[in-house]
């Protein structure tokens, strides 16, 4: 009998080996990359202890056949990517890579307690210090991971033992300032999303619905004990710091965070995304970066999670699978040094909406002539008939509409959304998502250019000025820009603006008397896009768009300590969309 239970023991260990290399192979195949070049792995648990004592458990993944090896390590807080990050270790190892996945503190199997960014400078360093002392390291090392993962990277980039060679960053910046907040507006579609899910060890996946009640509760500052489980001081003082100015962000540990780039001395490979809502916060990490003549910068048109979402035809991109090439290039060329193929360093490699291949920028955005529109016709643009955008000055754009906090216009699609990571019952979707009967609403002014008669693209950051005037001392006023193509009305860019912070440069709210004339600059984030011939633009004015950004109260003062708010009448008396164009395809 033993005889036999042996060995239908054994067959069973041969079937889920045989379907682990499957599992393997089809990842291998399909993501177009090489041939394997290890059999398999081994992996080992090790617990490993932290300057305080706290044990962070640690998976080792070695390659079969290797005494020593190239090595990537990735620090994890999230229990639904284990088992994605555990296959893509088991992947590394089948290119001759060890890899080490680490629970962060607080987190799955780590001991210690779950404070966001708190203990990751002093955790990550100290694995780093362990990890490289282990025989299985051949003296390179990098690190990866995406979001949060690229998170414990920034916070010891400036301090890497000398056998980490790269980074690879994802999906995530230095500057929390340009994530969190938008001329002031809360991004709830981020940070109270993101709070609800983590208030402590574990995700809460099922916490949808106590979010959405976050983001509506009045005053923001008790959705914490309300919705999260308890109070959570990190979330409070995010809350309390809207203003670019607030000693928040010059605290030591967010200086040192958001300073990193300049401080740190390997290249790296970014991997962003345009339909991220830290893409502008990873665009400037970039700009700020030490070793960007050494690194790379890829961009596709993807959202948090690299991959494609919305409603236009993304058959021609590049998804979540195509940037393993990527990946594997770069750690072949910095681990293992071997010559790149397709990456160039000091470049940016962007796929936008509408391409059919990366573009190669030595300098991203560029240089680009601004193409401008008046605003104009405003006795339409209260409905779907529209005003007008004209390239010569237009009848006037004067039309009023209600703001009533109530009665938000919802969200559709864009880059500020991150909920749909893990709240999918929402039906909340990031990208270019068609703006359907949007225009309908009273409180939305639509604003329509003439159909083109050439393929053009939007190559960079888009502008929206305006002037307007509100009843309220403060107030948002919030911009769609759509491309109308192909039987669609597509978003391509939301941003926004208040009468506190009417541009970027400024860090502290403005007072601003009710009724007085205001500019306003609403700056969209930059972006690749082409727009085909037949399609034209259109601009959306609105004041407001939730779940993504933060009802404005129509009030003045701490807006988290708001209990309620004011109706108001906002007025638009002229303005001028700058878009930075060129023909496509190019002469």
């Amino acid at each position: 009998m033993k005889k036999y239970v042996l060995g239908g023991f054994l067959v069973v260990l041969a079937l889920v080996g045989a379907a682990l290399f499957q599992r393997h192979e089809l990842f291998r195949r399909a993501a177009h990359l090489p041939e394997f070049t290890s059999p398999g792995w081994t992996v080992n648990v090790v617990d490993v202890p932290m300057r305080d004592g706290v044990k962070l458990h640690t998976e080792v993944y070695l390659p079969e056949g290797l005494a020593r090896a190239p090595t990537i390590l990735v620090r994890n807080p999230y229990e639904y990517l284990k088992p994605i990050e555990a296959m893509q270790c088991q992947t590394m190892t089948r290119f001759g890579y060890a890899c080490v996945l680490q629970d962060v503190r607080g987190q799955m199997d780590s001991a210690g307690d779950w404070e966001p960014i708190i203990h990751e400078r002093d955790d990550g360093l100290d694995t780093l210090a362990w990890l490289v002392k282990q025989p299985f390291v051949d003296g390179n090392v990098g690190m990866r991971g995406p979001s949060y993962l690229t998170c414990t990277q920034w916070t010891v980039a400036d301090a890497l033992p000398p056998e980490v060679k790269t980074l690879v960053p994802s999906v995530f910046g230095t500057d929390l300032r340009k994530v969190f907040y938008e001329r002031g507006l809360l991004r709830d579609d981020v940070l109270t999303a993101w709070a609800t899910l983590m208030p402590g060890r574990g995700m809460r996946q099922t916490a949808g619905k106590d979010y959405l009640a976050a983001a509506q509760h009045r005053p923001s500052i008790e959705v914490d004990e309300k919705y999260m489980t308890r109070k959570l001081p990190w979330y409070r003082d995010a809350l309390a710091s809207s203003a670019p100015s607030s000693p928040y962000w010059d605290t030591e540990q967010m200086r040192q965070f958001r300073s990193a780039p300049e401080r740190t001395k390997v290249p790296m490979l970014f991997v962003g995304a345009f339909f991220d809502p830290f893409f502008m916060a990873h665009v400037d990490t970039w700009d700020r970066l030490a070793t960007r003549d050494q690194s790379v910068f890829v961009i596709g048109p993807w959202n948090h999670l690299g991959l494609t979402s919305g409603d236009s035809d993304f058959s021609a991109a590049p998804g979540r699978l195509d940037q393993w090439p990527i990946m594997l290039e770069w750690f072949e060329h910095t681990l293992k040094g071997k010559p790149l193929k397709t990456l160039v360093p000091g470049t940016v490699q962007t796929w936008g909406v509408g391409d059919v291949a990366f573009q190669t920028h030595a300098k991203w955005p560029e240089e680009i002539a601004l193409t401008t529109f008046e605003l104009g016709g405003g006795a339409q643009a209260n409905s779907c008939t529209g005003g007008v955008l004209s390239s010569t000055p237009a009848a006037s754009a004067l039309v009023e509409f209600k703001f009533d906090p109530a009665n938000p216009v919802p969200t559709r699609g864009g880059s500020s959304l991150l909920s749909f990571a893990f709240f999918r019952t929402l039906g909340i979707t990031p990208g270019p998502v068609e703006q359907g009967d949007s225009c309908t609403r009273e409180d939305v002014l639509t604003f329509r250019g003439e159909p083109t008669t050439a393929a053009s693209r939007l190559s960079g950051a888009a502008r929206l000025k305006l002037k307007v005037s509100s009843s309220a001392p403060d107030t948002a006023f919030v911009a769609r820009l759509i491309a109308e193509q192909n039987g669609q009305a597509l978003l391509v860019r939301e941003n926004a603006a208040t009468l506190a912070y009417p541009t970027a440069d400024v860090t502290s709210p403005l007072s601003v008397t009710p009724g007085a004339e205001v500019e306003l600059s609403i700056d969209f984030w930059p972006i690749e896009w082409v727009l085909p011939a037949g399609g034209r633009w259109r601009v959306d004015v609105t004041s407001s768009s939730f779940p993504a950004l933060h009802v404005h109260s129509n009030r003045v003062g701490a807006w988290e300590l708001e209990t309620g708010f004011e109706v108001a009448t906002q007025r638009l008396m002229g303005g001028r969309l700058e878009l930075p164009l060129v023909a496509w395809p190019s002469p």
